[in-house]
């Protein structure tokens, strides 16, 4: 089939925006005609991408739009194919005309209503999307989420069964003040100075978890254009959040040391930067903790060229081995120039959504009033329940719990893998070297383990076997923000118990020996094949 009579774009229509709106409505002709039946396979985002000479996110973003209105569906393996045109479809595709009048009426293209942040998000999201395969009993080592039976659930329900019968209950009720409840600032400004930070009450800011402080943060100093310096790979949702705003993306690698400062120190010479994000400690997705030479570098670094650091702390507290590290904002020296979050989330449950944000007095009156803007306050209930939690002194003891079954777990994790995984090889002639299997860095605390196949072999590909073996993770490629990266994978550990942890990578196993022998197979049959054209023979 030639595509490019069927999905054609205007060059002059830039930015890429208003290409993919072409692609959509090209597709959408194309099936209304019938030139594009049912199950009829359209190409794939980097195969149309080239045909038409356009970004991949441009495709991408035209197949999610045509996917949410029912028109296509995707097959992980398998590959993108046209759904139906019928039902709700053809009243999409439709333009109904009045024989009378001869006016056309067309249904609305929401398509082209959407903001550009929106595209954005809705392009990089889709790439996240969950696969066909899972099922009901799949163990995920994807996410990061901490499992129910961590859930502080009796101690919760105690302080609010006594403050409710002591009729307590006026600030949990009410709005609470924008900067966050009063009690609750006081345990938390208490917490951080046993980590070595002194913090004053005008420098705190309680909010809806660390996600909604990197869009307060992103809201007070990033304008289209500017250049955020990232670690590569570093946090999806950040990586969205700060795409949404357009700003330029700059990816610093990442090793066992944490951000390659070197590489950053040619950056800042070379690139006028508004922001650098960092997790220098037990970072998302490598797992990787900064050392501290690295971190004065750092901070001597973005003093000397003034860039403000946004210290994104969500798992300082898990450690499983070796000393505790200070947060990068106790550092001497780095109080005026990072901004420093923290979350509860983590350590605690996943829906209580509260966290902080410490910054200097002038920047925080502007993080107050974009959390005005954005949501007025937070939630009143939780912030009153934790705070007695806290004065209680109960998180000390919860941490030393999680602390000690999360290391269970990933000496689980770490265990198997060698047991069960280590013994997988691969060889493909002409693709490596030697034979070579799975590969991976143990973390002294946080929540992954970050893992790599052989130079050139994709986890996304991987992914489809695995969930054919009832297990998923979740594909490194989600988290870089240079390169395309195929070969990294993350596992999390937190979120089963060590016999399920056993289990799931034994899946994984299989799934690794049947991915390994389908491409050595290929890359054989396509030497034997290269070798007969240089034979003279046709292929």
């Amino acid at each position: 089939m030639n595509w490019l009579n069927i999905v054609s774009v205007d060059e002059t229509q830039r930015p890429s925006e208003h290409l993919y709106i072409q692609i959509v409505r090209s597709i959408k002709d194309a099936i209304a005609s019938g030139k594009l039946s049912i199950d009829s396979r359209l190409p794939t985002n980097r195969e149309l991408a080239s045909l038409l000479n356009i970004d991949r996110s441009t495709v991408s973003r035209a197949y999610l739009a045509l996917r949410e209105e029912g028109l296509i569906e995707s097959h992980v393996g398998r590959g993108t194919y046209v759904k139906s045109v019928t039902g709700r479809n053809s009243e999409n595709l439709a333009i109904n005309r009045d024989s009378d009048t001869g006016n056309a009426h067309r249904q609305m293209v929401w398509a082209e209503k959407f903001s550009r942040a929106s595209q954005t998000v809705n392009s990089i999201v889709s790439r996240q999307a969950p696969a066909s395969g899972m099922r009901d009993h799949t163990i995920s080592f994807g996410g990061g989420i901490p499992t129910e039976e961590f859930y502080p659930s009796a101690h919760f329900q105690r302080i609010v069964s006594e403050m409710v019968a002591a009729k307590n209950v006026d600030r949990m009720f009410a709005y609470s003040p924008a900067e966050g409840d009063d009690e609750l600032r006081d345990q938390v400004i208490s917490y951080l100075a046993q980590q070595g930070m002194p913090v004053q009450h005008d420098e705190l800011l309680i909010v809806s978890g660390s996600q909604q402080g990197i869009d307060l943060v992103s809201t007070a100093l990033i304008d289209d254009n500017d250049a955020v310096i990232v670690e590569d790979p570093s946090y999806f949702w950040a990586i969205c959040n700060f795409k949404a705003r357009h700003a330029r993306l700059i990816g610093v690698p990442v090793d066992e040391h944490g951000m390659r400062v070197d590489i950053l120190e040619s950056v800042l010479k070379r690139q006028k930067a508004k922001l650098i994000y960092v997790m220098p400690t037990f970072q998302n997705p490598t797992g990787a903790t900064m050392s501290q030479e690295r971190r004065q570098q750092l901070l001597a670094l973005a003093r000397e060229h003034q860039v403000p650091i946004l210290e994104d702390n969500f798992v300082g507290e898990l450690v499983y081995e070796g000393e505790k590290r200070r947060p990068l904002r106790a550092e001497p020296g780095a109080e005026d120039i990072v901004i420093h979050q923290g979350t509860f989330s983590k350590a605690l449950c996943p829906g209580l959504r509260l966290g902080w944000l410490v910054a200097p007095q002038e920047v925080m009156a502007r993080l107050r009033a974009a959390k005005r803007s954005s949501d007025l306050t937070t939630n009143s209930m939780a912030q009153v329940v934790l705070a007695r939690y806290l004065k209680e002194g109960l998180y000390k003891d919860h941490l030393e719990h999680v602390r000690e079954a999360y290391k269970k777990r990933l000496d689980a994790l770490t265990s198997a893998l060698v047991e069960y995984v280590s013994p997988i090889t691969f060889t493909s002639e002409g693709l490596n070297k030697g034979p070579q299997g799975l590969s991976w860095s143990v973390p002294s605390g946080g929540l992954f383990l970050w893992a790599r196949l052989p130079e050139r072999l994709s986890a996304r590909e991987l992914l489809t076997y695995a969930e054919r073996e009832g297990v998923t993770f979740s594909p490194g490629e989600l988290f870089f923000v240079g390169a395309d990266q195929p070969e990294y994978l993350r596992l999390c550990f937190i979120q089963t118990d060590e016999k399920t942890i056993r289990e799931g990578v034994k899946r994984l196993s299989r799934a690794l020996a049947e991915f390994f022998g389908d491409v050595s197979r290929a890359r054989s049959r396509d030497s034997v094949r290269s070798k007969r054209g240089s034979e003279g023979v046709l292929i």
